[in-house]
């Protein structure tokens, strides 16, 4: 909403603090809510902390249809009716008149939003270096908008003869053929395999605005699998197919959307080219994309792909520049070498060119299923050089440094990765982050990183002042009890997220699954221990937390031994599998928080206040900490730091207990 109202306010003025600093005041708010209802209700926690998750989990699965249907701003005026019917509820006798007027003020701008859309974002407006932002401030026109639980797209004229671009989120653009376009697109290095090898099965990973599924017809392609992951994107390709040919509705053409490479593992299919061009973004915006998941450029995904390449098939890669080229070498190098082949024999399956005529250079990374001839790359060469792009990598005929040391078994490609300045190794799915180049911690996620560690020595400094108002036993350690339960929590639903997104499929479905399994199943897992076993629970409060850590252990050696036998099944069986084998862990997991917050409201309110605030702001610190984890050792870690969480959460209370009956 607030978005909205700075859009609408002008392109002039940069509202991008102000509107960072006003997007907290509503979580401030409802922690504020939450935590003085559990402090006034400290008795049944275990009661509202299941209703609390079970509606956050029933909001996300809602979240999608809602989302998907419903303008984006109109969904976040029906949670602001949510919350002012919450208020009106506990609230009607006190501050009925403000209440009611809130209430129909937020029912009137829904239904104006709804009616007459006075509130829709204008992106030509708003304040940021997105590349639609150039596009529409050079004379672009927006000819068309969708904005779906995956991300907001747009249609953007450029204008001057120039083809149509499509733009996911203001930054990810790629090219519409249209008619008028359509000799100078031939001329784009993507063409260049179709154009060559005349492939007669192609999978196409992120077709976008339709130019590579133009390519493949006019290398007259008999099949072409196009997987998109953004719905919105092959809407638009379909409905404005009279300015392009129609090209999804060729018979040769099938355009499925979800994710490229679960498609493909869950195929049999052999193709004779596989083909990425830019699948993530633009070169201008590639930086922003360096903290994102990338799990179809992983050394794992490559030999995926080349698994499902014929005799001759071969991987086509439009890359970004020569850093991206590189890391993709290494990609290349990493997979062919996991296949049994030596450096040297690996070299001999690849072939580079850049075309120098684009700002900056553009490069293709060609993958062949066999080793390529000195013939294949003196013929291939020469094409390129007539069509006017330059060979970087020719086997048997051009190989420049530092892959000539390589070549020659002068040097291993390991050192050449250990001495580059950058981080060029192969990303894997356990750390998939193509984009990530620098060593340690980002530079941009830095001062993410100091916010947290400043807002947890704030804690720290807020828990030790209590410590001394505090009389001594368990009461002192409870603040630190609360901040193992965030920081576990956080820790195994991200490491459950990323195990089992390429699994499901589409992300936002995988992402909503899981987080609406540790939802429900922790409400759930909450209700259950008011009523059964409480009295065990309350003598031996630590085997709860015990029992996750060791719930956490079973499911990923239950995962690894059962997810790839179910890979081809259908997507409700994969859901169901991923649901039932996550609701032990997260039923236990839904038990310690609330459980405590019940202990800590005998103690007095303050304590139940300072167990809410601590577990939120660890839960933060959590998720920074699991991010830097990731990047700099793998998701198997933050799987670890989550088991060490509750593990060390257990040892804590068993400690106080035997103190206290010591």
């Amino acid at each position: 909403l607030l978005l909205s109202f700075f859009s609408l306010l002008g392109a002039g003025l940069d509202w991008q603090a102000l509107l960072f600093i006003l997007l907290l005041l509503p979580y401030a708010f409802v922690g504020l809510a939450l935590a003085t209802l559990f402090s006034q209700r400290a008795a049944a926690s275990r009661i509202l902390y299941m209703s609390d998750l079970i509606g956050a989990g029933i909001a996300a699965v809602l979240a999608i249809p809602l989302l998907n249907s419903l303008a984006v701003v109109n969904v976040l005026l029906i949670a602001a009716l949510g919350f002012a019917a919450a208020a009106l509820y506990f609230y009607a006798r006190e501050y009925a008149l403000p209440l009611a007027v809130s209430l129909c003020l937020t029912l009137a701008a829904l239904g104006g939003n709804a009616a007459f859309r006075f509130l829709d974002v204008d992106v030509a407006a708003l304040p940021t270096e997105k590349p639609i932002g150039a596009a529409l401030a050079a004379g672009g026109q927006l000819l068309q908008s969708e904005w779906d639980a995956f991300a907001r797209t747009d249609l953007v004229d450029p204008g001057g003869g120039k083809a149509p671009r499509i733009y996911v989120d203001g930054g990810a653009a790629s090219v519409m053929p249209a008619l008028a376009a359509q000799p100078e697109l031939r001329r784009d290095i993507g063409f260049f395999p179709f154009a060559t090898e005349q492939p007669q099965r192609v999978f196409i990973v992120g077709p976008g605005a339709g130019l590579d599924v133009f390519f493949g017809l006019q290398s007259n392609a008999q099949h072409i699998t196009a997987v998109e992951v953004n719905p919105a994107s092959s809407a638009l390709v379909e409905e404005w197919g009279s300015l392009h040919g129609q090209l999804y509705s060729h018979p040769a053409v099938q355009v499925i959307v979800d994710d490229g490479r679960s498609v493909l593992r869950r195929s049999a299919e052999k193709y004779d080219l596989i083909y990425l061009s830019q699948v993530i973004t633009l070169v201008a915006e590639r930086g922003g994309y360096a903290l994102s998941e990338n799990a179809i450029y992983t050394v794992d995904a490559f030999d995926e792909y080349l698994a499902h390449l014929n005799a001759e098939g071969q991987i086509a890669l439009k890359l970004y520049d020569e850093i991206t080229l590189t890391r993709a070498l290494s990609t290349a190098l990493a997979a062919l070498e996991r296949r049994g082949l030596s450096s040297q024999q690996a070299l001999k399956h690849l072939m580079v060119f850049v075309d120098e005529r684009s700002d900056p250079p553009l490069p293709l990374l060609l993958i062949g299923a066999r080793a390529y001839s000195r013939d294949d790359a003196l013929v291939l060469g020469a094409i390129a050089r007539d069509v006017g792009f330059k060979p970087l990598l020719l086997p048997h005929v051009l190989v420049q440094p530092p892959l000539d040391a390589v070549d020659s078994s002068a040097e291993s490609y390991a050192a050449i990765i250990a001495a580059s300045e950058f981080d060029i190794s192969a990303p894997s799915d356990d750390r998939p982050y193509f984009f990530q180049f620098e060593r340690g911690i980002p530079q941009s996620l830095q001062p993410l990183a100091l916010a947290a560690a400043l807002a947890t020595a704030a804690g720290l400094a807020a828990y030790a002042a209590l410590w001394r108002k505090t009389p001594a036993g368990a009461p002192r350690y409870m603040p630190a009890y609360f901040a193992l339960l965030g920081i576990g929590f956080i820790a195994i639903e991200i490491f459950a997220i990323q195990q089992t997104r390429l699994f499901l499929g589409h992300p936002t479905f995988a992402v909503t699954l899981v987080l609406a399994v540790f939802l429900v199943g922790g409400g759930i897992g909450s209700g259950l221990s008011q009523r059964i076993a409480r009295a065990r629970l309350e003598r031996h409060p630590h085997l709860v937390p015990l029992l996750a850590a060791a719930l956490l252990a079973l499911w990923q050696l239950l995962w690894a031994a059962l997810s790839p036998p179910l890979v081809a099944a259908p997507l409700i069986l994969r859901a169901l599998f991923v649901v039932i084998s996550l609701l032990p862990l997260t039923l236990c997991m839904g038990i310690p928080f609330p459980q405590a917050l019940s202990r800590a409201g005998q103690l007095g309110s303050r304590q139940v206040a300072a167990g809410w605030a601590v577990n939120g702001l660890t839960t933060v610190a959590g998720t920074v900490a699991a991010v830097i984890l990731s990047i700099t050792i793998g998701f198997a870690a933050v799987g670890i730091l989550g088991g060490a969480a509750y593990l060390l959460a257990a040892c804590l209370l068993l400690i106080l207990q035997r103190q206290a009956e010591a």
